[in-house]
């Protein structure tokens, strides 16, 4: 049995390289293996089946993909969260900005357009409600 092992161990690195493998027994019984066929002797033709690459290769081929996967979320989480960090930064500045006009403003210097779509002035509660909600958003977007 061993001797009969030996030959097919030896084959494999003829196996992997895809090679044409010939089998056949001689007058004593032995059983040869080559990449030849016998001149003299019946032989057969060994066709070696070919298997899927080894758990580890798909593996590590799945963990790259999956990395990649992972990689690209981080992207897109890393863009969102700056772009946000942008937008509150412009909202912080514009309410700060807000916050000093008015400050520097009185209610009856400022105007706005009435519900009959012609100018009309502010009045102290619309000029005060202004300013809290101007301080609210800087309070929100500025810390």
């Amino acid at each position: 049995m061993k001797l009969l092992l030996i030959p097919i161990f030896c084959s494999l690195p003829v196996l992997a390289f895809g090679g044409e493998i010939y089998r056949w027994v001689d007058k004593n019984g032995v059983t040869h293996f080559s990449q030849d066929p016998p001149a003299d002797a019946a032989y057969k033709r060994i066709t070696p089946e070919v298997s899927s690459p080894p758990a580890s290769a798909n593996a590590a081929s799945a963990a790259q993909k999956a990395a990649e996967k992972v990689g690209g979320e981080l992207n897109k989480t890393r863009e969102a969260g700056l772009k946000l960090k942008a937008e509150t930064l412009e909202r912080c500045a514009k309410a700060r900005e807000r916050i000093t006009f008015l400050e520097e403003k009185t209610a009856r210097r400022l105007f706005k357009t009435g519900p009959d779509g012609q100018p009309a002035r502010y009045t102290d509660e619309e000029f005060n409600a202004e300013l809290d909600k101007a301080k609210k958003e800087s309070e929100l977007t500025c810390n």
